[in-house]
């Protein structure tokens, strides 16, 4: 019974120990290396103790065991105080060779290890890939290499999902690549082969938790689309309504998130390298676009864009858009009722059978809700090409595709329906100034010139009769030109803007964007600028300056009192923060803790070394009893501060 006996207190002792060592450096210390300290220091306990025994009187003359009650109480003490200044000192050594948090845990290790593994296997698939393409051959000259866009869009191709949705949205700036590149990335296709119908099912039945059978009337196998993100199945509910249901492909996200980690190190390099990537910022630009490929992964934010648009839609009685079903949609899966009728792009010849004048009224509706969406409602559709554009069975028209929708501000629109009203109203001084409001322009932006330029295009316009895509495309070659950049939400109003007019062309071939943004947008500014929502903004502007009014004459009554008494003083306050001040109260404390140890270890050294006292415990006198009791104070407190200066080092 010995042996267990022991094992069974050691590990008592080494539990203890454990706890009482974090609470004697005052500060939190990783748990593995303060058992692995601990351990140790009972381990030291027995061949240590036998240095000892003679001292204390434990053994005789002749080495035999031979302890009585005050020696074997003093032993035990002396066992304690020593066990935990070891655990002390071997856990201030394991910190000053690798601090806790620079030792990651076995589990974090395991996983990173494999994280690293899987991301350095998809670059050397991704360099394989860029060097196949040709791409970078023509890396160094960027956008501006002949070659350039059709390397890109090659690469792309082969690269997976990630990479074609990025590639799809940069097809949408224009304010940062030429037109050569954005029209190559506009033939991204991300159509792919179906994934295996038992995978459906299993991503359906982990997020809506039940067979497809089971939540539906009936759930057709087959997809009626298939792409590189997700793929789209008919179905019928109970209720009857036919709904299409949208499932993201079971690899897609994983996939997502290891490209994005390599594609924000490429960019940190390209900037590091090319000027053309400093000059697009790069890295600004990835970040944003990963931003969107998330966004457009979630469909919980495609079920809150479809009913924001749906809501900025209400007046408009021809334009219709998917009716989601809130509690079958998860991040997953996002489920809708199914619009019937063909893509503008593939009802060409139903169009040209369709009345003429509602024709005249589809286009005529397609315009009102662009432009009362972008200018009034601040919510628009961001991609209305043909199809995205559905010509309805009941005649209507019908919206699809809510992943990403633009958003604008109030003061944002207030200023890009002044641009607009500006280039087709001819007048360049109101559209350059709406310009430089409105964007992010450079100090050293030459304004004069850039008056010039948009005074250019606006003849441009006037003499071609034309609000195209050709015009959009140039007022992103003008703001590369000067340096200036266009926020997100009036890139994709731009985009809308110059998307819809191919799908205006189906419909009503007559009709120009431009007499139509002439005849709305005169409306448009006036209920912008109208008396009643003017002085609205006047009645909330001044409040402000009202609140802000009232104090000022005790502000000055104060200041002007203390001057005429001489009380009048500037309050620095250099530690005016929390943090600042918890960081000088930390040195404080660590340096009157160095004090103090520093004289309990000396005292400690002038009572054991002094001779002579009475003799209390075998052959320890009672100078050497209470050195010893000062010794392990001090040292601890020294520990102490030694720790807090390695781990206040690496913080």
């Amino acid at each position: 019974m010995e042996i267990p006996a022991l094992i069974l207190a050691a590990l008592l002792l080494t539990a203890g120990l454990v706890g009482s060592a974090r609470r004697a450096l005052g500060t939190k210390t990783g748990l593995g290396r303060t058992i692995v300290s601990s351990v140790l220091a009972v381990a030291s306990l027995w061949p240590l103790g036998l240095l000892f025994a003679r001292p204390l009187g434990l053994v005789d003359a002749d080495g035999a065991w031979d302890a009585g009650g005050p020696s074997l109480l003093a032993a035990v003490l002396l066992a304690l105080l020593w066990i935990q200044v070891a655990s002390v000192l071997i856990l201030v050594t394991l910190e000053a060779l690798a601090p806790t948090a620079s030792v990651p845990s076995l589990p974090h290790l395991i996983r990173s290890t494999y994280a690293r593994a899987r991301r350095a296997r998809r670059i050397a698939q991704l360099a394989k890939i860029a060097s196949s393409s040709g791409l970078t051959r023509v890396l160094r000259t960027g956008p501006a290499h002949q070659g350039f866009a059709d390397a890109l869009v090659t690469a792309i191709n082969r690269s997976g999902v990630t990479f074609v949705k990025l590639g799809q949205l940069l097809a949408t700036r224009q304010d940062l690549l030429p037109d050569s590149v954005t029209d190559a990335l506009s033939s991204l296709q991300s159509h792919a082969s179906p994934v295996p119908l038992e995978q459906v099912r299993k991503v359906i039945r982990d997020e809506l938790g039940a067979e497809p059978e089971e939540i539906f009337a009936s759930f057709t196998p087959e997809p009626m689309a298939a792409a590189s993100v997700a793929q789209i199945h008919a179905a019928r509910t109970h209720d009857g309504r036919e709904v299409a249901v949208k499932v993201q492909r079971p690899a897609a996200r994983a996939q997502v998130r290891d490209d994005i980690a390599v594609l924000q190190h490429a960019a940190e390099i390209a900037e590091q390298r090319f000027e053309w990537a400093r000059s697009m910022h790069l890295t600004s630009l990835v970040h944003e676009l990963m931003d969107t490929i998330r966004q457009e992964l979630d469909y919980r934010q495609e079920l809150t864009n479809t009913r924001a648009l749906e809501h900025a839609l209400k007046d408009i009685d021809q334009i219709g858009t998917p009716e989601p079903i809130a509690e079958l949609t998860t991040s997953k899966v996002l489920v809708a009722t199914r619009l019937a009728g063909l893509p503008l792009s593939e009802a060409r010849e139903r169009i040209v059978t369709l009345d003429e004048d509602l024709r005249d009224q589809l286009a005529d509706d397609l315009v009102a809700a662009l432009i009362e969406g972008i200018f009034i409602k601040g919510i628009f559709h961001a991609d209305l090409h043909p199809g995205n554009i559905m010509l309805l069975d009941s005649q209507e028209l019908g919206l699809l595709d809510f992943g990403s929708i633009g958003v604008l501000d109030s003061e944002a629109r207030q200023v890009l329906a002044t641009l607009i009203y500006g280039i087709v109203h001819d007048d360049a001084v109101t559209a350059t100034n709406a310009f430089v409001l409105g964007f992010d322009v450079p100090e050293e932006l030459d304004h004069t010139q850039l008056q010039r330029d948009i005074g250019r295009e606006i003849a441009l316009v006037q003499g071609t009769h034309d609000l195209d895509a050709g015009l959009f495309a140039r007022l992103f070659e003008l703001a590369r030109t000067h340096g200036v950049g266009i926020p997100g939400g009036v890139t994709a109003a731009f985009r809308s803007l110059a998307a819809v007019e191919s799908s205006l062309l189906l419909l009503n071939p007559r009709m120009s964007l431009l007499e139509a943004a002439r005849t709305r947008l005169g409306t448009i500014m006036r209920r912008l600028n109208s008396p009643g929502r003017l002085a609205s903004q006047a009645i909330g502007s001044s409040a402000v300056s009202t609140a802000v009014a009232r104090r000022m004459p005790m502000r000055v009554e104060e200041v002007s009192s203390a001057l005429a008494e001489g009380r009048l003083t500037v309050d620095a306050r250099p530690f005016a923060s929390s943090d600042d001040r918890t960081w000088v109260r930390g040195l404080v404390d660590d340096a009157i803790g160095a004090v103090i140890a520093v004289a309990g270890l000396l005292v400690a050294a002038l009572l054991i070394t002094r001779e002579g006292g009475p003799e209390l415990v075998g052959a320890l006198s009672l100078y050497e009893i209470l050195g010893i009791g000062f010794a392990f104070g001090g040292s601890v407190l020294a520990l102490r501060s030694v720790i807090r200066i390695f781990q206040r080092s690496t913080s």
